[in-house]
């Protein structure tokens, strides 16, 4: 027994230095590391803060450590890091929904909001907001108590405002909570609608009048179904320890709108006809997975030009619009504008909250 004592009180501190060893040679002699020449002086501390954050980078064990500490503080006491907020049920909501607006940030939206109709207005355009309810909201019985009636005030306040300016918009939230208890409107852990919900507002901006019906029958043609993590998932773990503590992969499938009858004039013949109804707006309108152009296309009968962008929030995919000097030559009839009234309380808008510096590689960042 002695033999074994001293053999492991040996051998624990010859693994440690072989350990360190080789942390150190990877940092000041792989292609990646310092190679000898770290950033920074010594006097105001900014070579140390070089070494230190290579160091945390380069521990081979970083990254499954991080993410077994934030499955047990997720087990242990149901909470994830900074930028998610736990519900019931294995639900995850972004951090943003807890933080409503106050009354100066949805002040500087609604003016935001008058700049753009009166400078589309000069242009002879109509512009419809389509507020995006808060999934907080939605679905209040799987958050915390009290989200989801602070942000329904937020809606409110959003419509009113925008009410009280003249600038027209679309009241999607009823379908939405109507429909909520029929089939998921929202992802469970991802901070997105499903195509089911991105449907039922679709119908809600068409059933509007706000904006015109076309008349091209559009046909629903399903996609490849989608299996992905809910962008929320790095928050608390990693993607392979996710199902592990009961967060299942997302799954949708989503859809294309495609006309049944469209004229063949070669690969340029959509691009000459012009398309007099634009869509700006965030992640909800930009990626496919949630289908809400082709649910647009369909429910208005219409085509629909998307320039909505992932990760920038409302406000600066509209300003790319505005600064086009095509805008000028070429003006739309109508433009939508898909906006997440999540977004309101957000000082520095990006479409989705950027994970912590601890996160780990196998940790994504939200893409929104």
């Amino acid at each position: 027994m002695q033999t074994v004592l001293f053999t492991i009180r040996h051998a624990l501190p010859i693994l440690f230095l072989g350990y360190a060893a080789l942390v150190n040679a990877e940092i000041f002699l792989g292609e990646d590391g310092l190679g000898g020449s770290p950033e920074g002086d010594i006097v105001t501390g900014g070579r140390t803060a070089s070494i230190d954050g290579l160091y945390s980078e380069a521990l081979p064990h970083r990254g499954p450590a991080v993410s077994l500490i934030g499955a047990g503080r997720y087990l242990l006491i149901g909470e994830g890091r900074s930028g998610v907020t736990v519900g019931s049920d294995d639900w995850l909501f972004t951090d943003e929904e807890m933080t409503p607006a106050d009354a100066s940030q949805l002040e500087t939206a609604l003016a935001q909001a008058s700049d753009v109709r009166d400078r589309l207005a000069e242009l002879g355009t109509e512009l419809v907001v389509v507020p995006v309810p808060a999934k907080v909201d939605v679905y209040r019985d799987r958050g915390p108590t009290g989200a989801g009636a602070v942000m329904q005030a937020q809606y409110d306040a959003f419509r009113t405002g925008l009410e009280a300016r003249d600038i027209a918009s679309v009241d999607t939230r009823p379908a939405l909570m109507e429909a909520r208890g029929d089939a998921p409107v929202f992802l469970t852990s991802d901070t997105h609608w499903t195509p089911e919900g991105a449907r039922l507002v679709a119908g809600t901006v068409a059933a509007s009048g706000l904006v015109p019906q076309g008349d091209t029958a559009f046909e629903k043609t399903p996609a490849r179904p989608e299996e992905f993590v809910g962008d929320l998932v790095s928050f608390v773990t990693s993607d392979g320890v996710a199902p592990f503590l009961g967060i299942a992969p997302e799954r949708v499938t989503p859809y294309v709108a495609e006309e049944p009858d469209a004229a063949s004039g070669g690969i340029f013949a959509a691009e000459a006809e012009a398309v007099d109804t634009i869509l700006v707006g965030t992640s909800y309108s930009a990626n496919d997975n949630w289908s809400f152009v082709p649910a647009l296309k369909i429910a208005l009968g219409r085509d629909i030009l998307n320039l909505a962008q992932e990760g920038r929030g409302p406000v600066a995919p509209m300003d790319d619009f505005l600064a086009d000097p095509a805008l000028e030559r070429e003006a739309p009839d109508t433009v939508i504008w898909e906006y997440p009234v999540r977004y309101l309380g957000v000082a520095d808008e990006a479409d989705a909250p950027v994970a912590d510096a601890d996160a780990t590689d196998d940790t994504e960042t939200l893409n929104g």
